[in-house]
């Protein structure tokens, strides 16, 4: 669980992350630990290890809207509750034409059959399509719950005309086949008498008591929260119910769950990190690796079934296992959705495309399953996992070279053969000036054929992680601490201005102090190890000049323009792109300086921002993920010269959750946070 990046430490809040990560590398038991109400405390509780082993799961969504089944092409069909309470133009005429204008929804539960359902028939599918999971829509935004539940006044699948426990049955057939159970539970109704009138009678006298009942009666494996966004965690009671949960409910010691629990809370507080129609690169940091991350998505426009939607808006099989093994190569999990009919019934396109990964896991399985992310081999379009005992390395390639195949920055080990796990054919390799050189016959390519990734296990002598430093910047000095995802391996660190092996390397043995601005080099070693790569970072301490003009504004828009046009209520001073996280909604930060640039070249920057941000160097829009939306990753590239150039990075935030990250990449290093000792108030302080 290593974090091979560099985290300059400013604020307290920076300070309290480091410390939650570095207790959660410490080894966990569920059972043995008694979790506090609070953020900190539950923050502190590590993803279990399973679900970073289980790498594929199905998702269902399944319950009242799948009726009519119906929404605009690349619209979520499960919302149609919402569009008919909206407005939606396109929902309304299609709702009149097919049930007529006073046909309400909530009449849907005497047509919402499942009379075709065969829990038994759709677990044994999920195990042959190689998931390890399954997620269940117990109760979706529309209240409609598929349980008997206590609290829904009879608007459930046992009272309606399915008159059956349809989550009961399935987490019974799961169990029986060896899968992991879960279910989904919104945490907001879109019709509920109480909700948002008078939200604490609807937290404590429905939310929470039906949430329990449900965790107690099936004592799922994983809990997937959602409609977290409308609250914060603190009205919804989340830390309360999370405590409970870890503490005393009748679920797993090692139940999973995600980070939905209040607007304020994805991508921090929480579980695993859960990305939704969006496996973007961009976005996926050592945090998220660290929590474990998933991406959920249907394999068509859609979660609940749309009838609107044809073959063309469907994943290919192809798409969908190359997507699998892109997630897992990044660390991953995939959480792929089903939408059944009303009757039960999987669509045959849904049922072809979970089999067909099935049968491309079942002979490449070895690579994706209880795998760990490569931190140490780049090459190319090159995907890779490693084993576990970080003694094989999976290359995952979507055409086999001709005659051979080259991955740079790594050499073979041992007397064993590389194999190709489809075909189980043994291939010849050298190492080759640092490069490994596998050697791949004409004769053999009819042979391998064309699946939609190629495999190849490679024998490797295991590497160790690179170190992490976790620096705290002061006025006159900087205080550092080494750390390493091996406890066993022997850290060094050195002081100089590259990274070369001649430089003298001192034995890392606790927090040291450095005085004055140096570049920071450091590696890790253990016998029978190969050792991790040389990290170089630059120290350097700050001054009063340091850091950013940070400007506040309140209101609602919809652009940043319609906010940079008001007079700000607060005009201050940052260090860095923070946001104020005591403010809630209809807020805005104005950022501006100036950026150190030391080496000229190709830089390119990236936001992650819900809702809109935009980023000008110069005054030239580098970024633009401005407008009202979730969290997006954005990218641009501008050429930089030595020396200073403005910066200006406009925020804000409408309603929901609210989220700002700002990386740089340039010559010579990979993506991270700015460092504050690069920014600069005014254009002459820097010089002091």
């Amino acid at each position: 669980m290593s974090r091979p990046f560099f985290l300059f430490i400013i604020t307290e809040k920076m300070r309290k992350k480091v410390i939650i990560s570095i207790f959660c590398i410490a080894f966990y038991s569920g059972a043995s630990m008694n979790f506090e109400p609070n953020w900190n405390s539950l923050d502190s509780r590590p993803t279990p290890q399973w679900f970073k082993d289980a790498k594929f799961g199905i998702f269902i969504h399944w319950g009242l809207y799948s009726v009519p089944a119906w929404g605009p092409k690349g619209s979520y069909a499960e919302w149609y509750l919402n569009g008919l309470n909206n407005g939606d133009t396109a929902r309304l005429r299609y709702h009149e034409e097919n049930y007529g204008k006073d046909f309400s929804y909530w009449q849907f539960i005497d047509l919402f059959k499942a009379d075709h359902y065969d829990p038994d028939k759709w677990a044994t599918l999920f195990k042959r399509s190689g998931a390890k999971y399954v997620v269940l829509t117990s109760k979706h935004h529309d209240g409609f719950c598929l349980w008997p539940s206590k609290q829904s006044g009879g608007y459930n699948s046992v009272s309606g005309a399915a008159g059956r426990d349809l989550l009961g049955d399935l987490n019974a057939s799961l169990k029986k086949v060896g899968l992991k159970s879960g279910l989904y539970y919104s945490l907001y109704e879109w019709d509920h008498p109480d909700y948002p009138e008078n939200v604490s009678d609807y937290v404590d006298k429905y939310m929470l008591p039906q949430f329990k009942d449900v965790v107690q009666r099936y004592k799922p494996s994983i809990i997937f929260s959602d409609g977290e966004w409308d609250r914060d965690s603190r009205e919804w009671k989340s830390e309360e119910f999370l405590a409970w949960l870890y503490n005393e409910s009748s679920a797993p010691d090692d139940v999973v769950v995600n980070d939905r629990w209040g607007g304020e809370t994805r991508f921090r507080h929480g579980g695993y990190f859960s990305t939704e129609y969006d496996p973007s690169s961009g976005q996926i940091n050592e945090e998220f690796i660290e929590r474990g991350w998933e991406e959920c998505r249907g394999i068509g426009k859609s979660f609940g079934y749309n009838r609107n939607e044809g073959p063309e808006d469907y994943s290919t099989s192809d798409e969908l296992i190359r997507m699998l093994v892109d997630i897992v190569s990044r660390g991953g999990n995939l959480l792929l959705n089903i939408g059944p009919r009303s009757d039960g019934t999987i669509p045959e396109i849904m049922v072809n495309r979970l089999e067909d990964i099935g049968y491309w896991l079942e002979t490449n399985g070895e690579a994706i399953y209880e795998t760990t992310i490569n931190r140490k081999i780049r090459s190319g379009k090159v995907r890779f996992t490693l084993s576990k005992n970080r003694r094989y390395l999976f290359a995952f390639v979507d055409e086999v070279p001709k005659r051979k195949f080259v991955i740079k920055g790594i050499n073979g080990a041992g007397n064993e053969q590389v194999i190709h796990l489809g075909k189980n054919r043994k291939f010849n390799w050298r190492n080759i000036q640092g490069d490994l050189v596998i050697e791949i016959p004409d004769k053999i390519h009819p042979v391998l054929g064309n699946p939609p990734v190629h495999v190849f296990k490679i024998p490797v002598l295991p590497y160790l992680d690179e170190p992490v430093a976790d620096v705290v910047i002061n006025a006159d000095h900087a205080s550092v601490t080494i750390t390493s995802g091996n406890r066993f391996s022997q850290l060094q660190y050195a002081f100089g201005n590259n990274t070369d092996y001649i430089i003298s390397y001192n034995d890392y043995d606790g927090p040291f102090r450095v005085d004055g601005p140096v570049m920071l080099n450091m590696k890790a070693t253990l016998i029978d190890r190969e050792s991790s790569r040389i990290v170089s970072t630059p120290i350097e301490l700050l001054n009063r000049h340091n850091g950013l003009r940070k400007r506040t504004y309140l209101g609602e828009w919809e652009n940043c323009d319609q906010m940079v046009k008001l007079a700000p209520i607060e005009d201050e001073f940052s260090y860095d792109f923070s946001i104020d996280e005591d403010k809630e909604n209809n807020f805005g930060h104005s950022f501006s300086g100036y950026i150190k640039i030391d080496q000229s070249g190709l830089y390119e920057f990236q936001t992650s921002s819900d809702d809109g941000s935009r980023l000008h160097i110069n005054e030239f829009p580098v970024v633009d993920n401005d407008g009202l939306h979730g969290r997006v990753v954005v990218n641009g590239d501008i050429p930089l010269e030595i020396g200073l150039h403005k910066i200006k990075l406009d925020y804000f935030e409408r309603g929901g959750q609210q989220s700002l990250d700002v990386k740089w990449k340039g010559p010579g290093f990979n993506w991270r946070e700015i460092p504050s000792f690069k920014l600069f108030k005014t254009k002459d302080h820097h010089k002091e």
